[in-house]
């Protein structure tokens, strides 16, 4: 019962959790910004529909008799079954929504032409890897109606791609913001906030090396080793979704620090006050291309000055090309 009670506990505590920070973010986007709502938001919202659609498809498993370990006249192993299968697909087809979030978000903020364009094949790679690896998790792998990567060595190598490649784009995503703000003209402390809000889905990769080594141990248990090994699987999985999509949302919420009274002199002294009305992440503000070859060709370029309310930008990718 200790599996069956870990994974009711990771469900509730992420779904409360998420729920919090996903319309703390639209609050953001819709109430403090102007035009904030992006597609990255949108991305990132759907996400949240799958997590929560496939939180309820492992609730409705559990009820069924998934992971139990003693004996109900409602349990029922093909309805468990079909709901578990329901449940991991929605898990693999969020997992992949979330990474395209997060590279909404930097594509949202990238000024440079190279990055922009690294970002947006990052993006295609991405969904074709998502739609490879349901196909296999979902089809090719899938045994007595579940997801089994130690059903062949074929689907265990793919078990190990899978996993080994969504450490590494978890990792990519994470770092990247560390090159885009490099040409940044905020303090060395903004900057290191910026950078670990917009890096915060590294902490997601934790809970997917965990995932790796169950992996590892799947082709050599058997019986109620392999049970218990699938329901660790599944509840890591859970954890796994359920901070990325808590870090891809955390990375909007620094409006929201102005309007806690306790930070409200700090923020004003630092004239962010009118700036974050245009937008989550215009503060972090990268020099463009054409102010760089205004440079190269010799042209005066003017200091960068904080917009006031009545010429700010209306979103965060004017106020970008704007500098």
């Amino acid at each position: 019962m200790a599996q069956r009670a870990s994974l009711f506990g990771a469900a509730v505590l992420f779904l409360v959790l998420n729920t919090a920070v996903v319309l703390a973010r639209i609050f953001v986007r819709t109430r403090l910004v102007t035009r904030g709502f992006g597609w990255d938001d949108f991305v990132l919202c759907l996400t949240y529909v799958g997590f929560v659609i496939s939180i309820s498809l492992g609730f409705a498993a559990m009820h069924y008799g998934y992971a139990a370990e003693d004996s109900q006249p409602w349990y029922n192993k093909e309805k468990s079954a079909m709901f578990i299968y329901g449940d991991q697909t929605t898990l693999y087809i969020s997992a992949g929504l979330v990474k395209l979030a997060v590279a909404l978000v930097l594509l949202r903020i990238a000024i440079s032409k190279g990055i922009r364009v690294i970002l947006i094949i990052s993006m295609v790679i991405v969904g074709i890897w998502t739609i490879i690896t349901v196909v296999f998790a979902s089809g090719i792998c899938a045994t007595g109606g579940v997801s089994n990567w130690a059903g062949s060595e074929r689907c265990t190598q793919v078990g190990y791609f899978r996993t080994i490649s969504n450490i590494f784009i978890d990792y990519f995503y994470a770092l990247l913001p560390i090159w885009i703000l490099r040409g940044s003209q905020l303090k060395t402390r903004l900057k290191l906030i910026a950078i670990f809000l917009l890096g915060l889905g590294i902490f997601a990769s934790t809970a997917t090396i965990v995932k790796l080594v169950i992996i590892v141990r799947l082709p050599n248990a058997s019986g109620k080793e392999a049970d218990s090994l699938h329901h660790d699987l599944l509840l890591w999985a859970n954890i796994e979704l359920g901070l990325a999509i808590f870090a891809a949302s955390a990375a909007a919420l620094r409006p929201l620090l102005r309007h806690i009274p306790a930070l409200l002199d700090h923020t004003s002294k630092h004239g962010t006050h009118d700036i974050e009305e245009s937008g989550p992440y215009h503060e972090l503000g990268v020099k463009s291309h054409s102010t760089q070859d205004d440079k190269a060709a010799g042209g005066a370029t003017t200091a960068t000055r904080p917009k006031t309310n009545g010429d700010a930008a209306s979103s965060d990718e004017d106020l970008f090309h704007a500098q």
